[in-house]
């Protein structure tokens, strides 16, 4: 008797453009969430389909679930189709409907060798992606392959610059408090980072609606997420990017897009201090000094782009509005806690009846309104203030939550922009972003 072989097909091995398409999974068993993770490591939104899909863990909102049975026409429109059931002839079905919607379709069965695409064994390291495939004569080969290469890329620093974080859009802010860091706490984690094999360069940028650090060298993934606690995090609650996609974070960081304040003009100058403390410190790498003037260069563009998009408003502005918008301002009395650049700012600002600067450690006066404004690593104020408005805009809270303050996200909320506006100044900002990775493409690591 001859023993069964596997079918062997000619296959080519390409990379398919998604432009924004979605993929169709059928099937939500463990071969389809499977094919789910695989689609979404690519960047791919997926739609499955699926009578039980109840069962699984609904983690992701880059998947629609459609929790029926497979019909006719659900393949059309889809990029590529994953037939992943346990009963071969509704496979069957899904490749039929596929054939006639003239999309390619991929059988996890024995279905396979009539499908239209296999999916290789794929190790990614950084911006690399690395795909292994014996066209169907071996999956285990592949794997071990597979295995090797990661192996080998794993072992190498590839000198890619890589940005981890979370922000006010990640997580609010009586969660995110516990990941910031003052600055002494915040100089230790980039010593010890820095310390750490691989690690080339660093940056670390703690403002009021994020914290993340951009790292420059081989950099393992999963230590640095426990060094800065995200390991206690859902994969939504905090962000990794790495290439271009880190590039474009941080240019919309730096022009103020991503700003709790959209537009605001703070975070420059925040930003170039976080470089320049990195460079007094040795951390600052020559590659990553390029990385970040491209940065600072390509937001300058895009400030200039979207001028005049954004009804721009800077947080001291926003706290004058807000207070005068519940109290009398003319005729009330405002101490302002802490005395740095945005206590400073929020200070002069106001058009209060009179306003008081309070350093830290200083008993706090009467006043009609007490706006918090100090770089600490705990609260200060504890007790609620009878009569008092409380506006607390450091991060982490300088007030205890029994305070009843008005916070960082509650400011952000009140003073929201418009949602058209800033997607029209986001779409532009791509563009120009768009031109100067093409103009800069020689400086910037991991493509």
């Amino acid at each position: 008797m001859f023993r069964h072989m596997r079918p062997v097909r000619k296959t080519v091995p390409v990379n398919l453009i998604a432009d924004g398409r979605h993929a169709l999974v059928v099937g939500y068993g463990k071969v389809g969430r499977r094919k789910e993770c695989f689609l979404h490591d690519c960047g791919v939104p997926v739609t499955v389909v699926s009578p039980d899909a109840e069962t699984g863990p609904v983690q992701d909102a880059r998947t629609v679930f459609v929790r029926r049975a497979f019909e006719a026409g659900d393949c059309k429109g889809a990029l590529i189709v994953f037939a992943c059931t346990g009963d071969k002839h509704v496979n069957r079905a899904v490749l039929e409907d596929a054939r006639r919607c003239g999309v390619p379709c991929c059988c996890s069965d024995m279905n396979w060798a009539d499908g239209d695409f296999t999916t290789p064994a794929v190790v990614r390291s950084g911006s690399a992606t690395v795909a292994v495939s014996t066209s169907g004569a071996s999956c285990s080969t592949a794997k071990e392959l597979r295995s090797a290469i990661a192996g080998c890329l794993s072992s190498r620093s590839d000198g890619r610059i890589m940005v981890i974080g979370t922000s006010d859009r990640n997580l609010p802010a009586e969660r995110r408090a516990a990941f910031h860091l003052p600055p002494e706490a915040r100089r230790e984690m980039a010593r010890f980072l820095f310390g750490v094999k691989g690690v080339e360069g660093l940056v670390v940028l703690n403002t009021c609606n994020r914290v993340e650090v951009a790292l420059h060298g081989g950099v393992d993934v999963e230590f640095v997420k426990r060094l800065m606690r995200f390991h206690r995090l859902s994969p939504g609650e905090y962000f990794l990017l790495d290439g271009d996609a880190a590039f474009r974070h941080l240019v919309k960081v730096t022009a103020g897009l991503e700003s709790a304040w959209a537009g605001e003009f703070h975070v420059v100058s925040q930003m170039k201090s976080a470089v320049e403390e990195s460079a007094e410190a040795g951390m600052l790498s020559g590659r990553l000094k390029g990385f970040f003037d491209d940065v600072f260069h390509a937001a300058k563009e895009v400030r200039g782009a979207v001028e005049g998009m954004l009804d721009v408003k800077e947080v001291e502005t926003t706290v004058a509005d807000y207070l005068a918008s519940k109290i009398d301002l003319p005729s009330s009395r405002v101490a302002v806690l802490g005395t740095g650049k945005i206590g400073a700012s929020v200070a002069a600002g106001l058009k209060a009846g009179s306003v008081v600067a309070v350093h830290h450690g200083d008993p706090i006066p009467r006043c009609d309104a007490l706006v918090c404004a100090l770089a600490a690593g705990e609260p200060v104020v504890t007790e609620p203030i009878p009569g008092c408005l409380v506006v607390d805009l450091g991060m982490p809270p300088n007030c205890s939550p029994r305070v009843g303050a008005v916070s960082l996200d509650d400011l952000k909320n009140w003073r929201r922009a418009e949602t058209g506006a800033l997607d029209a100044a986001m779409a532009l900002a791509d563009s120009v972003i768009d031109s100067e990775v093409e103009r800069m493409s020689h400086r910037i690591g991991g493509r």
